[in-house]
């Protein structure tokens, strides 16, 4: 049984994602508060750099100023990490059936059966599963964390 309900768009993709017989053990979304979290972890460089750089030309008078227009072409442009980020985990989901885990999200589609699960780590909601030969990845902000890494594991 799902453990939330999700939207029609979310339980269309997953509908389209499963192998004939495959059942749905658990569905859930990333805690709004986790997201926040991680894009506000992320976004302290940006603005250090680009606070810094802004504070150089309010101390520089007149043309001298100008010579930090170069600095803010890589400064702001460090904003569309976190933002990206943030975007894109908006649209995140996750699932858990009886053969794999799947994380879907803006990029596509990633699935793990469960025979490569060799790992699960709870930490603060976070699911991290280490995978046989694959690099790892991360379920972010389940709001039942320890029971889905029981079903994972």
């Amino acid at each position: 049984m799902a453990a939330c309900t999700l939207s029609a768009r979310f339980a269309t993709e997953l509908a389209l994602e499963l192998e004939p017989g495959e059942h749905v053990v658990w569905t859930g979304v990333p805690r709004r508060l986790a997201l926040l979290r991680r894009v506000l972890a992320e976004l302290w460089l940006p603005l250090l750099y680009n606070g810094f750089v802004v504070a150089l030309v309010a101390m520089c008078p007149g043309r001298l100023s100008l010579a930090a227009v170069p600095l803010l072409t890589f400064g702001l442009p460090l904003f569309h990490g976190p933002l990206g980020a943030w975007a894109a985990m908006k649209t995140m989901f996750y699932a858990v059936t009886d053969r794999r885990a799947l994380v879907f999200d803006a990029e596509g589609i990633w699935a793990a059966r469960r025979a490569e699960i060799v790992g699960v780590r709870v930490r603060a909601g976070d699911i991290a599963l280490s995978l046989r030969r694959r690099a790892p990845t991360e379920m972010v902000g389940v709001s039942d964390a320890g029971r889905v890494a029981a079903l994972l594991r």
